[in-house]
């Protein structure tokens, strides 16, 4: 089909700015959906991945990996992948839960099965915990086994922890070697604008980039969105979410200690710390508040050995009031930060998704551009209020109330009451982190053939449970045969 007068003029020439991983999964993401329709180029600048291991969302190969037609053994060993299939929550209870990746609660006959096992709390039948209950993985993970047999085949769901830097490298050799993506690596010094106030073209300090829709994916500095169009940030200030990130990488002897498949996260009194295991070194973070924590005691909490390198991010919570203005968008922390913990890239892929399937004509930018910014900003407050539910429920809670929004959930779960769609990421975490505040559903005592459907799937989550420790593999096992760490012209 050819383009006559009448056709829109399509957007053929996309910028990224940034030389992030974010930067670099939107430029593997765009070039694969658009292959030789349209040019895209990374001007790549100093800013560099600012985690040491960072956490993958398990749609991270679906949506990327695969459609860049990457073996997964090839970029697994490029950048030391391992697996994460649930975060671990310690300190909220007396004992530690998993909250699996995807946190999606089984459900029976329109009840999350936590419901029926609520019930059978309540009258005595049970006093196993609610994760080992109700999913699969828990002992499974306490026995740090691999979401996967050594075939290859798929146990679990899951999604993998990856050393930053070594992915951001992997992506940026596939992007520029199998999609074509054009490298201009130098340093933005400023923009032409149209009359209309539209970039142009961005001016380098290796010369001029033109074209028709940009990226900002150069982290906190924001430099298109803030610093060329004075986009301004508007914090979310409600004294519930650290500000600050301390983060420090020791090696790992996985023979001795094995891979914890998992995220361990510990509530503190200044925060929460977590960690992140490779088969060679494990990351250590503290999110903390600035105001009420100093470097020297974030240091000391991480009990790092001496001369260890400790990085410290400032992470202020918040978000731009546009992610899309004119004919630039952001990505990443360049257009909002929330909980650390929570960044594992899935919200941009998402966004990436929607801007493959919205791609706008160079005169028709209004209507993505405030759905892209609608879909931004419900992202963006979802991750708020996950990470608001945990300072709220934990024992170290500050003397800040509750949104109003996010105690009508909190009351919800106390009497029981059916989830809506927008809470069950919620819900799924109040039930890991408070089981206990919560009652039955009244309206369970109207479903009596719901309660033994429900006793059925608790049975047979306990063969399957047996089933999968006597077959599967552990983690350190799985990863050595599939040749995660790197050989040195990877690394």
């Amino acid at each position: 089909m050819t383009l006559d007068a009448r056709t829109p003029a399509p957007v053929d020439r996309i910028v990224i700015a940034g030389g992030t991983l974010t930067a670099w999964i939107a430029a593997a993401r765009l070039a694969s959906a658009f292959r030789d329709t349209v040019r895209v180029t990374v001007v790549e600048t100093a800013e560099r991945p600012t985690a040491q291991v960072t956490a993958l969302a398990p749609a991270f190969r679906r949506d990327l990996l695969d459609r860049l037609g990457t073996p997964e053994s090839a970029w697994l060993r490029a950048c030391c992948a391992s697996f994460n299939a649930a975060t671990r929550y310690r300190g909220w209870r007396p004992e530690p839960v998993y909250l699996p990746n995807p946190g999606a609660t089984p459900s029976c006959e329109g009840f999350p099965l936590t419901d029926f096992w609520q019930l059978r709390r309540s009258t005595g039948h049970t006093l196993e915990p609610v994760d080992h209950a109700c999913f699969v993985t828990p002992p499974l993970l306490d026995a740090r086994k691999s979401p996967r047999w050594l075939d290859g085949r798929t146990a679990f769901p899951h999604g993998w922890h990856a050393d930053a830097a070594m992915l951001t490298h992997f992506l940026r050799r596939t992007a520029v070697r199998t999609c074509g993506v054009r490298l201009h690596s130098a340093e933005i010094l400023g923009a032409e604008r149209d009359p209309a106030g539209l970039v142009t073209a961005l001016h380098t300090t290796r010369g001029r980039e033109e074209g028709d829709l940009f990226l900002d994916c150069t982290g906190r500095a924001a430099r298109l969105l803030t610093g060329i169009l004075g986009e301004p940030f508007r914090p979310a200030d409600d004294g519930l979410i650290a500000d600050t990130l301390a983060t420090v990488t020791l090696p790992h002897d996985s023979a001795r200690h094995g891979v914890a498949p998992y995220t361990a996260v510990t509530t503190r009194p200044e925060g929460h710390t977590w960690h992140r295991t490779l088969l060679d070194r494990r990351t250590t973070g503290l999110a903390y508040t600035s105001g009420r924590t100093g470097a020297a005691e974030a240091e000391r909490i991480l009990a790092a050995p001496a001369g260890t390198v400790v990085t410290h991010t400032a992470t202020p919570a918040g978000r731009l009031r546009r992610s899309w203005v004119g004919n630039c968008l952001a990505l990443g922390t360049a257009a909002a930060s929330a909980d650390p913990l929570d960044e594992d890239h899935a919200d941009t892929l998402a966004l990436l998704d929607q801007l493959v399937r919205d791609l706008p004509s160079r005169d028709g930018r209004t209507t993505p551009a405030a759905r892209f910014d609608a879909t931004a900003a419900a992202l963006h407050e979802q991750a708020l209020d996950l990470a608001r539910l945990r300072r709220l429920t934990s024992p170290y809670a500050p003397p800040v109330p509750a949104p109003d929004h996010l105690r009508q959930v909190l009351d919800a779960h106390s009497a029981g009451l059916a989830p809506t769609a927008d809470e069950l990421p919620l819900r799924a975490l109040l039930t890991a982190l408070t089981p206990h505040t919560a009652t039955p559903p009244p309206s369970l005592a109207h479903h009596p053939h719901a309660i033994r459907t429900a006793d059925d799937a608790f049975t047979r989550i306990k063969r399957h449970q047996r089933t999968l420790l006597e077959t599967l593999p552990d983690t350190h096992t799985y990863l050595t045969a599939a040749g995660s760490l790197p050989t040195p012209a990877l690394a």
